[in-house]
């Protein structure tokens, strides 16, 4: 096995691997031989089965397992003795590994490396806070949701259902008198529009609406209805309303019981509002804060990224944009288009992650901000019972998704970030 290797260009090697066809072949035959110490083949006694008769069935998938183990070996060595980082794996197909015409085996392929920079002094940052205390109109606001939140409904009656009241009914959407969409029992009130209806007619036609009433609107047909002709073009937004139904707001005695034994009064219902409000305040600042100072981090750290981790990371924040366009029902070119549109931005995004993650890790190295098992069980404890499943279901399925490595980083990040906070010097507002 012989082997180059040049680093260089930036946080990459370039290693060429060739493997001469006497080696290649007898690597092959050590492969063939062993499979034929571990089968059953009519006619033959176990280890006895002669190489053509192997290598004709399995002589395929032998040589791709030897191609594989040259690649992994190559790499191995190529790191050990050039005392390289590598931050992943290479990434090649079997389409990148065929063999040549004299049956000697060459190949080329690139290992990104983990950029050599020196961290500046991240103790004792310099950030200054910004928060605020809670008011008294914030907890007017907060009192009044949750009233909101813990609603009851009611028939509107006569009077119509009023900006925050709902209706239950059929939908259908018609062109030229033939319904081209329909649904029953729909709940809608003033923020679920129905898709090409003008959001402002549409809440104006809602207020007041009684049991039995017909509300039209003009619309657009959507692109999901099924008749393909009837896509773009005009037509009408047709609710048959069953049920009008307003939503009274829960008394204070309800949002008493609610709230058990730590409220009886409003004076302790406003105390409890504000200190939850507080809370969720500090935690949004403490996030900011910890943002702030990475970013300062990040500032001062400048180095070469390897382009096809850039690249990798790119095309899957991509991905997951496609994903969710096409969930939402739109069509490949109005995807591809976004895609376009959003790729430059994806890649600085991409790049600022991959510094990011580099930043944390070499800081969590030097602080030893270990992550252990315990770390790991209890995030997947609290993943569990966010999602109300049972811990050894969300451990299957982060083993069975591979996800237990970015669930490690995410956890190291969070450390990083707390360590981060709890040394830099926060200085009051002014």
């Amino acid at each position: 096995m012989q082997l180059e290797v040049d680093t260089s260009a930036p946080a990459v090697a370039k290693v060429s691997l060739t493997v001469p066809a006497d080696e290649f072949d007898r690597e092959v035959k050590s492969g063939l031989r062993h499979v034929s110490q571990n089968m059953r083949m009519k006619g033959f006694r176990p280890g006895k089965v002669p190489l053509k008769v192997l290598e004709k069935q399995f002589g395929e998938g032998v040589r791709n397992e030897v191609k594989e183990s040259f690649v992994q070996r190559a790499y191995g060595q190529a790191m050990e003795e050039n005392e390289l980082k590598p931050i992943a794996h290479p990434r090649l197909t079997q389409d990148d590994m065929s063999l040549a015409d004299d049956g000697s085996f060459k190949v080329e392929f690139e290992v990104p490396l983990r950029p050599d920079f020196d961290l500046p002094d991240y103790r004792g940052m310099s950030v200054t806070s910004e928060l605020e205390p809670v008011m008294d109109e914030q907890i007017d606001q907060a009192i009044a949701d949750i009233r909101q939140q813990q609603a009851t409904p009611e028939p509107a009656g006569d009077d119509g259902i009023d900006e925050n009241g709902f209706v239950v009914g059929d939908l259908k959407f018609e062109r030229e008198g033939n319904a081209v969409f329909e649904r029953e029992g729909m709940r809608l009130n003033a923020q679920s529009v129905p898709p090409g209806v003008e959001a402002e007619a549409f809440e104006e036609a809602l207020k007041g609406a009684k049991d039995e009433a017909r509300i039209e609107l003009a619309i657009t047909i959507p692109d999901f209805v099924e008749d393909e002709d009837a896509r773009g073009q005009d037509g009408t937004c047709v609710i048959e309303v069953a049920q009008a139904m307003n939503l009274v707001p829960a008394t204070d005695e309800q949002l008493f019981e609610m709230l058990g034994d730590e409220v009886d009064d409003m004076d302790g219902l406003r105390k409890f509002v504000s200190e939850r409000l507080a809370e969720a305040a500090q935690e949004r600042e403490e996030n900011r804060i910890e943002g702030v100072l990475l970013d300062q981090i990040l500032d001062q750290c400048k180095f070469d990224l390897p382009e096809s981790m850039v690249d990798q990371q790119t095309e899957a924040r991509l991905a997951q944009v496609e994903q969710q366009l096409a969930g939402s029902g739109q069509t490949e070119e109005q995807i591809e288009a976004a895609k376009d549109e959003q790729r430059e931005s994806a890649r600085t995004d991409a790049a600022k992650g991959l510094r990011a993650l580099l930043v944390v890790e070499t800081i969590g190295e030097k602080e030893e901000l270990l992550v252990t098992n315990e770390d790991i069980d209890g995030e997947l404890s609290r993943i569990a019972e966010r999602n109300q499943s049972t811990l050894e279901e969300v451990r299957e399925y982060y083993g069975q998704n591979n996800l237990g490595q970015q669930l490690a980083i995410e956890i190291l990040e969070r450390k990083v970030r707390r360590f981060l906070r709890e040394n830099a010097d926060i200085q009051a507002p002014s």
